[in-house]
């Protein structure tokens, strides 16, 4: 292996769940830039968002659905790398109700769960990886949000359990841990004003960005991690220590 060209993604296709917006579309972003052929997917249909996917193939995706999931994984014939940056969340309590609970767990790790299993064949086929974004909430929980809290702890076991399972078949997956980094999921807590405090008291003084969260999944998906599977990087500037 050269790591001069490591991360180098050329004639390689990616899909990127979540893709469309966030630390999704940096991701997307940074596999396209690296060379590789990119899908991503949305919730909405792809006019209905601010960013470029003229470089992108778009496919319209609500986990929520397990046969769209199907029909998605259909479409494709070959696959080298899956990032699922699919995430969701709940304000106002309302993940304290029991619908709001369920919904947030089925998107964030039940709908994870069947990406990796509907997209597993094309990836043992290339012996390619997944890559699945967590958070920093499965270190430190959330105050007000136990369903999210808990999906995405809950995603970095199914993670360890697909790794192990994978492993032998040369399919990796590990996990990503990004921590504080302004999207629509954070509006509440990022701004100015917070921004300014919590450059008062991270080692790293400043939000993370799409693209320092995009460095990590790039690492976990190229030849530099062979040796690498069932592990959560944290990408949080120091916000855990």
């Amino acid at each position: 292996m050269s790591l001069v060209n490591a991360l180098d993604f050329s004639g390689k296709h990616v899909l990127v769940c979540g893709g469309s917006d966030g630390i999704g579309y940096g991701v997307a972003s940074a596999f396209l830039e690296a060379g590789a052929e990119v899908s991503i997917t949305g919730t909405r249909p792809a006019d209905n968002y601010e960013n470029d996917f003229r470089r992108f193939t778009f496919h319209q995706l609500d986990v929520q659905d397990p046969d769209a999931i199907t029909a998605l994984a259909a479409k494709f014939i070959e696959l080298d790398v899956m990032a699922n940056c699919i995430g969701s969340v709940l304000w106002k309590k309302e993940e304290f109700e029991r619908a709001g609970f369920e919904k947030i767990i089925n998107i964030n790790l039940t709908g994870a769960m069947q990406l990796c299993t509907e997209f597993y064949p094309l990836l043992r086929a290339t012996q390619g990886c997944i890559v699945n974004i967590d958070s920093v909430v499965t270190i430190s929980a959330a105050l007000n949000n136990p369903a999210y809290s808990a999906s995405k702890a809950g995603l970095v076991q199914l993670t360890k359990a697909l790794a192990k399972k994978w492993g032998r078949t040369g399919v990796r997956v590990n996990t990503v841990a990004p921590g504080m980094v302004p999207t629509k999921l954070t509006v509440n807590q990022s701004g100015e004003e917070n921004e300014a405090a919590f450059k008062k008291t991270n080692p790293i003084p400043r939000f993370g960005r799409p693209e320092d969260i995009a460095g990590g999944v790039l690492f976990l998906a190229s030849p530099l991690a062979a040796y690498v599977t069932g592990q959560q990087i944290v990408v949080d500037g120091g916000l855990t220590l």
